[in-house]
């Protein structure tokens, strides 16, 4: 999944990409868009997210960290890397909750093409199944604001999610 966000953004490497956004200032600028956002923006062709959909996707996240911001005396900022995470579940709510079926369809066409460039000895990466968009894990190291992206996302769930919501069961390793 990584590699095929990676993808849509241009980059063939994760390190690529997070060495090409750490060079983003931080925050956003006077007309509310994201440093990152420009940043992708001037990639041009090689980003195949729309200049649309990534506006739209700048906008609700600028929208949803002010939310979280509104009550703290000291106002947090992304660093590139949590911005990355939160485009990324950006990116897949739209697709889940707006374009599911090709959302899958263009995972698959992504696995089976990686597939296709592996040595016979490597191992085959499974198709994604319906099932598989239930679930979206972040791996981020320690200290890097994990419970600030939870937070994020669980806005962006809500501003995604147009059915009624009886309860929302949050499970974290420790207190």
């Amino acid at each position: 999944l990584l590699a095929w966000f990676n993808k849509l953004l241009g980059y063939g490497h994760n390190r690529d990409l997070l060495k090409d956004m750490k060079q983003a200032d931080e925050g956003f600028d006077a007309s509310g868009h994201s440093h990152i956002y420009y940043r992708l923006l001037s990639r041009g062709s090689k980003v195949k997210v729309p200049a649309d959909d990534l506006v739209l996707y700048d906008d609700n996240i600028r929208t949803h960290l002010a939310a979280i911001n509104v009550r703290r005396s000291e106002p947090i900022t992304l660093r590139y890397f949590q911005y990355l995470a939160a485009l990324y579940n950006e990116i897949i709510l739209d697709r889940i909750f707006n374009h599911k079926a090709q959302l899958l369809a263009d995972l698959n066409t992504f696995v089976r093409q990686r597939n296709e460039n592996k040595l016979p000895s490597e191992p085959q990466d499974e198709l994604f199944t319906e099932e598989d968009l239930t679930k979206l894990a972040f791996w981020m190291a320690t200290g890097s604001g994990k419970t600030l992206i939870l937070h994020l996302n669980y806005y962006q769930f809500l501003h995604y999610n147009k059915e009624p919501i009886d309860n929302i069961l949050l499970i974290t390793p420790n207190e």
